[in-house]
C-alpha cells in the first residue's frame, strides 16, 4: 500500500508540477518573437498550453484520490508524450535540438511515456 502511494505521489509530481513547468518556459522562451512566428505558432502553443493543464487537472485528481484518476493520468501521460514528438519533429516554436540527437530524444521520450504508463499500471493493481 505505501508503495502504491509513493508511486502516485510521484507520478501526480510529474503531471502537476514537471508538465505545466516545462510549459512555462516554452511559453517564456517564446513569447519575445511569437509575433514573428505566425498563427501556426499560436495554434501550437494553445494544444500545449491545453495539454498541460490536462496534465495538471489528471495530477490533482491523482492527489485527491479520484476514482478515475488513473485513467485520466493515462490520458494525460499519452498527450504529453504526443506534444513532445511533435515538437522533435514539427514545431513553429524556438527548439534547441542538436543535429543527430532527434532520434534518442524520440527514444527517451517513448521511454518515458511507457515507464509512466507501466507506473499506471501498478497504480491500477493495487
Amino acid at each position: 500500500m505505501k508503495v502504491r502511494r509513493i508511486l502516485e505521489q510521484l507520478l501526480s509530481s510529474y503531471l502537476l508540477i514537471w508538465v505545466p513547468g516545462t510549459f512555462a518556459l516554452e511559453l517564456l522562451s517564446t513569447l519575445p518573437t511569437i509575433g514573428m512566428r505566425g498563427p501556426r505558432a499560436w495554434l501550437e502553443l494553445a494544444v500545449h498550453a491545453a495539454v498541460a493543464m490536462f496534465c495538471a487537472v489528471a495530477g490533482r485528481m491523482l492527489r485527491i484520490g479520484n476514482a478515475s484518476a488513473p485513467a485520466a493520468a493515462a490520458l494525460a501521460v499519452g498527450l504529453r508524450a504526443l506534444v513532445s514528438l511533435q515538437s522533435l519533429f514539427w514545431t513553429m516554436l524556438p527548439r534547441d535540438v542538436a543535429p543527430g540527437t532527434q532520434l534518442p530524444l524520440t527514444l527517451l521520450t517513448c521511454a518515458n511515456g511507457v515507464f509512466w504508463l507501466l507506473v499506471i499500471r501498478r497504480i491500477r493493481r493495487q
